[in-house]
C-alpha cells in the first residue's frame, strides 16, 4: 500500500507539471475557417462566403486590418456591416494578436487548401 502510494505522488506531481505548461498557450475557437487561425489571421473571411468582407486583414498579421472604403464607416454611404462581418472582426482581434510568433506558412500547397479547401 505504502509503496502505491509512492508512486502515485510524483505521478500526481506530473500530470499537475505538464497541465500548467499546456495552460501557457491560447486558444479560443473560430467561427471561420474552419477554426485554422493562421488562414484566419492571414486572409480573413472566405471570399467565397462573403465576397465584399468591410475588414481585411494586414500584414504582419498580427492584428493589423483596414477598413473596406465601401462599408461604413469608414464610407457614410457604404453598406452595413453584416453579423459575420462584426462577428469575425471581433475574432480577430481578439486572436491574431496573440499570434505573434505564428511564422510563414511551411506545408505544400496554399495554406487555405491544405488538408480541405476551407
Amino acid at each position: 500500500m505504502k509503496r502505491s502510494i509512492k508512486l502515485l505522488i510524483p505521478l500526481g506531481l506530473l500530470v499537475l507539471f505538464d497541465l500548467s505548461a499546456q495552460s501557457d498557450g491560447y486558444y479560443q475557437r473560430l467561427y471561420y475557417r474552419m477554426d485554422d487561425p493562421f488562414v484566419f489571421c492571414t486572409q480573413g473571411q472566405d471570399v467565397r462566403k462573403n465576397p465584399m468582407p468591410c475588414w481585411k486583414p494586414m500584414p504582419p498579421f498580427t492584428g493589423a486590418f483596414m477598413l473596406m472604403p465601401y462599408c461604413r464607416p469608414p464610407n457614410p454611404y457604404g453598406k452595413d456591416w453584416t453579423q459575420d462581418d462584426t462577428l469575425s472582426f471581433a475574432q480577430y482581434k481578439s486572436v491574431c494578436p496573440k499570434a505573434i510568433d505564428s511564422g510563414r506558412w511551411e506545408g505544400g500547397g496554399r495554406p487555405e487548401n491544405t488538408p480541405i479547401r476551407h
